[in-house]
């Protein structure tokens, strides 16, 4: 999810990019004990009949999803939130409690959405200035990367030294 706020005359603007997870963390708990709940309880009947391999699969099945779901919920937690005025960019990555900062000069700065040679694989969107060069919403889906880069591209141009670059 890509948001932009600019102010009214347009020289500033703040971007924010999120992960798309609905789900909080007591939602994951109670869809992980209900999963558990209803599986085991199926392979435990099983199990009581004799067929005990089922058992033994259902909690290794159990214990993939649990990962699967746990590593998707830890998207929810990733962000950049991207702050444009007329002499700076400044860049915040945030990954749960980790959070790093980037200052780049807004005279120069390139946006770059560079299309993959396997086209099933996302583009690379690239912010570049002097020898800066960060990429930006790994976690994004290949419109809403387009989405920030033709937003990142409008809060630029108008500070930009390069504006045939852009």
């Amino acid at each position: 999810m890509v948001v932009t706020w600019k102010n009214s005359d347009g020289s500033a603007a703040h971007i924010e990019a999120r992960g798309n997870f609905s789900l909080d963390a007591g939602g994951l708990v109670n869809l992980l004990l209900g999963l558990g709940a209803v599986s085991l309880l199926l392979a435990g009947l099983l199990a009581w009949q004799g067929f005990w391999p089922v058992l033994l699969i259902a909690v290794i099945q159990l214990a993939l999803i649990a990962w699967i779901l746990v590593r998707a919920w830890e998207r929810a937690w990733v962000a950049e939130v991207i702050d444009i005025d007329h002499d700076r960019i400044l860049v915040m990555q945030q990954r749960h409690k980790r959070k790093r900062h980037y200052e780049l000069d807004t005279a120069w700065a390139v946006v770059e959405l560079k299309q993959p040679e396997i086209s099933w694989y996302r583009p690379e969107l690239r912010l570049r200035s002097g020898s800066i060069s960060l990429e930006l919403g790994g976690f994004l889906t290949s419109e809403e990367k387009q989405q920030l880069a033709e937003q990142l591209r409008s809060a630029i141009v108008k500070h930009s030294a390069m504006k045939g670059a852009l």
